[in-house]
């Protein structure tokens, strides 16, 4: 009987065309407008180039190390390229790494390490300096740490050069641990919304995919679920207790329809964003999201019991999508603006959902679920005695 009313149900939301065209258009529109935003994100992006003439494993290390940083975005060449892109005022700053620059390194010898360019048309040479300057000064001091145990331990045990290299080898690899998982040196970008985004680790690129995804999912779970509204108006609601089965089924078969519904968005819009790149998928993040549809249904579900019109509902639907998403911190760092803000980030599903992704923490999903059920509860009673 309840899967006879779920299906049902997902045919009367589904009976026209342009309603199975729905499950797919927002599914584009966001990776259309999410791959806007990184293009975008890229252009302000400070450009730098660097001249690589040791192409050593340390020169490539610092260049490696400095494209992931989410301000810069770095370009190799060679000199003549380095100087005229600085000239024409296509790079911001340019970086020549000699002949020698690793062989220098770990013979302490910092004298002329790196020859810098500067363009006249921009001001953010600082901070790509302080950047540079970190990743050359990891190299440096874990080469400058190793050297000192080995002319301390060295000495003192005759070792051969074999035994020798090993023990410069260890000292530099334990001291370059203690630069993680944070360096020593470092510079905080804030590259998301909330402060688990702020993450040595993050990427450059600037994505809405994930806060549009929750956007979305959040909309349609709340206009597919205004059929206890729909149903109150045609007098089908009057009818329920003396059909077979009873309320709790039809109250129990329309939520698993609508569910059913929403996780076919939800399988869409996982699919597309792990195809572009968008989204990265492990356990945590599927069941976070699975999570957060249970709750999302739950939630509309329970507030469509207390609207008795459609114009009132469709009211309401745009008041908890605006308010939570902007509240939430996903598109803008609220904890930037004002305290009241961080602390009404944390009344909102987002915010929570989005910290279970970047902890991949099964807490926070299981509690969305536990909420869930209560809230089922809440609005199956509550129907069933006014029905």
């Amino acid at each position: 009987m309840v899967w006879t009313i779920a299906i049902t149900r997902i045919k009367l939301l589904l009976q026209s065309p342009w309603s199975w065209i729905g499950l797919v258009i927002p599914v584009l529109l966001l990776g259309f407008l999410s791959m806007s935003v990184e293009k975008t994100a890229d252009a302000t992006k400070i450009p730098v180039v660097i001249v690589d003439e040791d192409q050593s494993q340390y020169s490539k290390t610092v260049i490696e190390r400095v494209s992931k940083y989410p301000a810069v975005a770095v370009r190799t060449g060679t000199e003549e390229e380095a100087r005229n892109k600085i000239e024409t005022q296509k790079a911001a700053i340019g970086f020549l790494l000699p002949k020698g620059f690793m062989e220098n390194i770990q013979k302490n010898n910092e004298d002329e390490l790196v020859t810098m360019w500067l363009s006249t048309g921009t001001i953010s040479h600082g901070l790509v300096r302080e950047i540079f300057a970190s990743e050359v000064k990891r190299l440096s001091s874990n080469s400058y740490g190793a050297n000192t145990v080995l002319n301390t331990y060295g000495k003192s045990k005759k070792l051969d050069e074999q035994e020798q290299a090993a023990v410069w080898k260890d000292a530099w690899e334990y001291s370059d641990n203690h630069w993680e998982p944070k360096p020593l040196m470092t510079v905080d970008y804030k590259v998301g919304a909330t402060k688990e985004r702020a993450q040595a680790e993050e990427s450059g690129a600037v994505s809405i995919y994930v806060p549009g995804m929750l956007v979305l999912l959040m909309l349609f779970s709340f206009l597919w679920n205004s059929w206890p509204i729909k149903d109150r108006d045609s007098g089908m609601r009057a009818r329920v207790p003396y059909s077979v089965g009873g309320f709790s089924k039809y109250w129990i078969g329309n939520a698993l329809g609508v569910l059913i519904l929403q996780l076919q968005l939800l399988v869409l819009f996982i699919g597309f964003g792990w195809w572009k790149d968008e989204l990265a998928l492990s356990a945590a993040t599927i069941i976070g999201l699975v999570g957060y549809v249970l709750f999302l249904n739950a939630l509309s579900l329970l507030f469509a019991y207390f609207v008795h019109a459609a114009r009132t509902w469709q009211a309401v639907t745009l008041f908890v999508v605006l308010a939570s998403s902007l509240l939430s911190g996903t598109f803008f760092p609220s904890d930037e603006l004002s305290q009241f803000l961080e602390s009404a980030a944390q009344w909102t599903p987002q915010y929570w959902i989005i910290s279970s992704f970047h902890q991949q923490t099964l807490w926070i999903p299981l509690v969305f679920i536990g909420i869930s059920i209560i809230l089922y509860g809440l609005s199956t009673i509550k129907a069933g005695d006014s029905a």
